[in-house]
């Protein structure tokens, strides 16, 4: 679904992943943005939402494409609380830059799924996060799994030319 118009940068995995050149277990794919499981989650159902282009940090996006990202971003947040994997709330969190501890230089939002008293564990996952100690990769059949439970429930209405 990558569109020619987007600016890619061929050493951003999240770029390869927006032209389907690296795997990624989609939740959702329009022509502006994906958004697919965190390979090192967070949290039972943590999702990325990225904007097809590459941009480093938000501010490099237009104010339609931002606009269209978090948009997407609040759909799946519903989608992740109805969809039976026992998201009572939501961190929605965006590490603009290297100052902010942006692992990889693609502008992103996450959405990590929190439950009632998940507090010592989602600090340590963080924690471990910030100094890039990601551990194992979470099994990618759990996170098809897991994208394809998240999008039986997602509600977006289709695209239009933005």
């Amino acid at each position: 679904m990558s569109t020619p118009d987007h600016k890619i940068d061929d050493n951003c995995i999240f770029c390869q992943i927006a032209a389907n050149k690296a795997p990624a277990a989609k939740v959702h794919e329009d022509q502006h943005c994906i958004a697919f499981m965190d390979l090192y989650p967070l949290g039972l159902g943590h999702v990325l939402v990225i904007p097809k282009t590459h941009a480093v940090k938000l501010e490099e996006l237009d104010h339609i494409t931002q606009s269209h990202l978090f948009k997407v971003a609040n759909a799946v947040i519903d989608a992740q609380r109805k969809c039976g994997l026992g998201c009572q709330g939501t961190h929605l969190l965006v590490n603009d830059g290297k100052a902010a501890h942006q692992t990889v230089p693609h502008a992103h939002v996450h959405l990590i799924p929190r439950q009632k008293g998940d507090i010592l564990k989602s600090t340590f996952r963080l924690v471990l996060h910030i100094t890039g100690m990601f551990g194992l990769p979470a099994n990618r059949k759990k996170l098809e799994a897991q994208a394809s439970q998240i999008n039986q429930h997602l509600n977006l209405e289709p695209t239009q030319n933005i």
